[in-house]
């Protein structure tokens, strides 16, 4: 009846150190995000969703964010190793900290798989913000191209517009111009003659 009390209370025991070692690494992680000062955005929220050990809910986020990326193919193609990375890192912390029989592990190697844990941590708020800065650089070349798209289309119509004044202008205005000036020389001419008396 003793020794059934003893391993009761030791499983209690190691129930609570387990939780509490995993609050601590739960609170790093926030503590972590506060310093970032992420408010808003994918990063913040998938971090968040780690930190808070819903880490379906963060692989989902993922995926949200990557497929909210479609409009810009260059995205996809430059960011996929990363954000593959990043799902596997989410993955690796949820191994790390629902790791089975923690209880039964000595302190030293519970607190080196948590510090591997917040290692991994680390590691995903860099990838993620990679991630971020593809996605602003490939924002911002698609802000460029436009620019060059609609500047390109401003000059095309400026020589339409051009090539148009001068086909008008050969066509009636240089025609009718011709005949004013042949008519004005015409005038000077015969009124020379006639000062000259000739």
């Amino acid at each position: 009846m003793r020794s059934q009390n003893i391993d009761v209370a030791l499983k209690v025991a190691e129930a609570q150190q387990e939780r509490e070692m995993s609050s601590r690494i739960s609170a790093r992680m926030k503590s972590s995000l506060r310093e970032a000062g992420l408010r808003d955005g994918a990063r913040s929220l998938i971090l968040s969703n780690v930190a808070g050990e819903n880490y379906e809910k963060a692989l989902e986020e993922l995926e949200l964010y990557s497929k909210s990326q479609q409009d810009y193919p260059q995205f996809y193609a430059r960011s996929q190793r990363y954000l593959d990375y990043a799902a596997t890192l989410i993955q690796a912390i949820k191994a790390k900290r629902s790791f089975p029989g923690m209880q039964h592990l000595s302190m030293s190697k519970q607190q080196e798989l948590y510090d591997r844990a917040m290692s991994h941590f680390e590691d995903l708020k860099a990838t993620l913000r990679k991630v971020e800065k593809i996605e602003s650089e490939v924002r911002l070349d698609d802000v460029r191209s436009t620019v060059w798209v609609v500047k390109a289309s401003m000059y095309c119509l400026f020589a339409v517009l051009v090539l148009g004044f001068l086909l008008e202008l050969s066509r009636g205005v240089l025609p009718a111009a011709s005949i004013v000036v042949d008519d004005t020389f015409g005038q000077l001419t015969n009124a020379i003659f006639d000062k000259l008396g000739l």
